[in-house]
C-alpha cells in the first residue's frame, strides 16, 4: 500500500510525537471544560441589599427544608457544605428548589449548588441559635 512512498524512521517518530501532542492537548481542553462546567455558580451581591437578596432566594428556592443523608436542614441554619471536589462553602441555608439546587448566602455571595455535587452538609448553628 505504501510501497512507493519513502517513509523513514524519523518520519514515523515525528508522526508519533505529533499524535501524542494532539492527544494531550485534547485531554487538557476536556479537563479545563469539565472544571469550568463543574464550578460552583456564584453571584455577587451588595451587602446593603442583603434582605432583598434573602427575599429573592426565598422565592427562587421555595422548599424550606432539606433532608440530606438522613439529616434535616431548615431555612436559616448556618451550614458547611463540602462538595465532591472538596470545596467547602459556609453560609446560611436559604432553601432548595425543584431542580435539585441548594441556595446558601455567605458573607460575600449567594451560592447555588447542585445537590448531586455535594458530599456532606454539616450544621454549624440551627435557626434558633442552638447547635
Amino acid at each position: 500500500m505504501f510501497e512507493g512512498i519513502p517513509i523513514t524512521t524519523n518520519d514515523l517518530l515525528n508522526a508519533a510525537l505529533i499524535a501524542v501532542g494532539i492527544v494531550i492537548i485534547i485531554r487538557l481542553l476536556g479537563f479545563v471544560v469539565r472544571q469550568i462546567l463543574a464550578r460552583t455558580r456564584e453571584i455577587a451581591y451588595d451587602p446593603e441589599r442583603a434582605q432583598e437578596v434573602r427575599n429573592r432566594c426565598s422565592v427562587l428556592f421555595p422548599v424550606e427544608k432539606l433532608t440530606f443523608d438522613g439529616a434535616t436542614f431548615s431555612r436559616g441554619a448556618i451550614v458547611r457544605v463540602i462538595t465532591h471536589r472538596q470545596l467547602a462553602i459556609e453560609g446560611e441555608f436559604m432553601g432548595t428548589n425543584h431542580s435539585d439546587m441548594l441556595c446558601l448566602v455567605t458573607r460575600e455571595t449567594i451560592v447555588a449548588q447542585e445537590l448531586q455535587a455535594i458530599a456532606t452538609i454539616q450544621v454549624i448553628r440551627q435557626p434558633g441559635g442552638a447547635r
